[in-house]
């Protein structure tokens, strides 16, 4: 007998005497008047939580089949010294005792055991058990399939080493235990004669629609439009409990209140609270997404648990109007002039960018003091600066501010190839800490540029345009970014045919010509609507088509590039 262990939701139903045995048998097939039981598993739970089990493997004086040894692993080899069901059969009686007999699909092991008990001369079991199957389908009938195994998987139960009799004996114990719990917390069901009363119960009579959630389905499901947008849920006081984005709300909002005992318990402990939903219509999934991260953020939905707060990340910042600029990280980004580049995903990361700069790039990084200062330092010593103290080449200098630029925008092979190289000598000098850092190096660089092909796009950067049209869509969405804002989108028809190529070719231009940034690219809902506009294009990525604008060009001329890549798309 294992250790008493403290399981408080048995010790609600079960009083003092009181047990239940969860048996499992495994068998040579599924007709109990022709085949035979092969193995007996039970586990006894007693009123203090504690269990004893029950394991014995019965020669049937047949051969195993293989089909059976395929699903349990039992052989003909495995059975043929066991002792035979007369010797067996009382020794699971008297461990079964007066408890409850319990199984999943009860009237499948029953049959067998009673089988095998008419063929030893014995009476048969007691009528009456518990069923955690027909449990089941009461307590969780929005659950599709209430085998033990999707059950198992449902409650998040370990079910390794399924289809022996033991073992899925422990698998339904702990299903029973979850469903037990279930009749506690939801219906009020205290005692063991109402879990074996309510198996058998008119499934309408077990668990009657909330009032609110029958109002919600008839007041509010119709009205929902199929259609991209976000939706928030209320409680009764009109405080908003969660926040979320659809690309349909009719199917999206309509998920969670259909089902609603087979969700997860953080779900249905909202639907319990919720008492209204509005929604905002928007016109493509990625307003949706821009909207539902500005809104969770400004609301601090209790049910919402990632996108709740801003986040202030770091940026590179080059000054150009300074004679020999230098590359530093800083948070805040004011409107100075200097171009900034990011954001970054974390203060160390941009650390790690500034050392991969200073090692393979010859510009300063000291001090505006120390330049004026006119005296040279360790990296000029080392050759790692063109020394602006001494020297003043600013054609030189520009230069060097050029290739870096160059390789925050995605030109960074040659730096890849200098760091392999610097990693190799680091590990022949026996330096692995040095090897190993630089690594780490080129780790980073390679994931930011499959992220978005460049280490740090300029905030102001290059204005893009992005078509995104899935096999599956009646629409397109387009979208339109400009000095680093995402300032225009729209859902367009597909397919591209000679109805609507001019109707998509017009909006495009008008599209072209009207947008303009609205405000500063780097504050904080801007930066955090440019994070989700990324995400999206990278998540996107195989069906998106990305056309760049070039600096001066003409509406007209972009426009007919962005036409030509969505019809090379096609």
């Amino acid at each position: 007998m294992d250790a008493p262990t403290r399981t408080s939701v048995f010790e609600e139903f079960l009083q003092l005497g009181d047990s239940i045995v969860v048996t499992d048998t495994e068998t040579t097939g599924i007709h109990a008047k022709t085949h035979r039981v092969i193995e007996i598993g039970a586990v006894r739970i007693g009123p203090d939580g504690s269990r004893a089990v029950f394991s014995e493997l019965i020669n049937p004086d047949v051969a195993i089949p293989s089909r059976i040894t395929r699903i349990t692993g039992i052989t003909t080899g495995h059975i043929f010294d066991k002792p035979g069901a007369p010797d067996v059969l009382p020794r699971y009686l008297a461990f079964l005792g007066d408890g409850l007999f319990t199984a999943h699909n009860i009237a499948f092991d029953r049959n067998f055991l009673n089988a095998e008990l008419e063929r030893c001369g014995m009476a048969p079991l007691p009528v009456g058990g518990l069923c955690t199957l027909r449990l089941a389908r009461r307590l969780l009938p929005g659950l599709r399939s209430k085998s033990l195994g999707n059950l198992a998987t449902f409650f998040h139960v370990e079910s390794s080493g399924r289809h022996r009799a033991l073992r899925d004996a422990e698998i339904t114990a702990t299903v029973l235990e979850r469903l037990l719990q279930i009749a506690l917390d939801e219906h009020g069901i205290r005692h063991l004669e109402e879990i074996v009363s309510l198996q058998t119960r008119n499934y309408a009579t077990v668990r009657p629609l909330s009032s609110h959630v029958e109002r919600i389905r008839r007041e509010t499901l119709p009205s929902l439009p199929d259609a991209p947008g976000v939706y928030r849920m209320l409680d009764a006081r009109g405080k908003v409990l969660y926040i979320g984005k659809a690309r349909s709300l009719s199917l999206r909002v309509r998920s969670y209140f259909n089902a609603v005992e087979a969700h997860p318990a953080r779900i249905r402990k909202l639907i319990a609270l919720v008492r209204q939903v509005d929604w905002d219509v928007v016109p493509t999934e990625l307003d949706a997404l821009v909207a539902e991260s500005r809104c969770i953020k400004q609301e601090d939905p209790p049910y919402n648990r990632a996108q709740t707060r801003w986040v202030e990340r770091p940026w590179l910042r080059l000054d150009p109007g300074q004679a020999f600029p230098r590359v530093t990280a800083q948070v805040l980004v004011p409107c100075d002039g200097a171009r900034y580049y990011g954001p970054i995903k974390s203060r160390r990361q941009a650390a790690s960018l500034i050392e991969i700069m200073e090692r393979v790039f010859r510009l300063r990084n000291c001090s505006e003091k120390e330049l004026s200062g006119g005296r040279r330092c360790l990296r000029g010593d080392m050759g790692r600066c063109l020394m602006p103290c001494e020297q003043r080449d600013g054609r030189a200098y520009a230069a060097e501010v050029a290739r870096v630029e160059a390789f925050l925008r995605g030109d960074a092979e040659d730096v890849v190839a200098r760091l392999e190289a610097d990693m190799a000598h680091a590990a022949a000098a026996l330096d692995f800490e040095t090897a190993a850092r630089i690594r780490d190096w080129i780790q980073m660089l390679d994931t930011l540029l499959a992220g978005g092909g460049a280490i740090a796009e300029p905030v102001l950067g290059m204005d893009r345009a992005a078509w995104l049209c899935r096999a599956d869509d009646d629409y397109a969405t387009a979208a339109l970014v400009r000095g680093g804002e995402l300032v225009w989108t729209a859902r367009l028809p597909v397919p591209v045919g000679a109805g609507n190529l001019e109707h998509i070719h017009v909006a495009w231009e008008e599209a072209v010509k009207a947008s303009a940034p609205t405000g500063d690219p780097t504050g904080r809902e801007a930066a955090d609507a440019r994070r989700v506009l990324e995400n999206w294009m990278y998540v996107h990525r195989g069906d998106l088509v990305v056309v760049d604008g070039r600096s001066g060009e003409a509406a007209s001329s972009w426009t007919r590039r962005i036409m030509d890549g969505i019809l090379a798309s096609v």
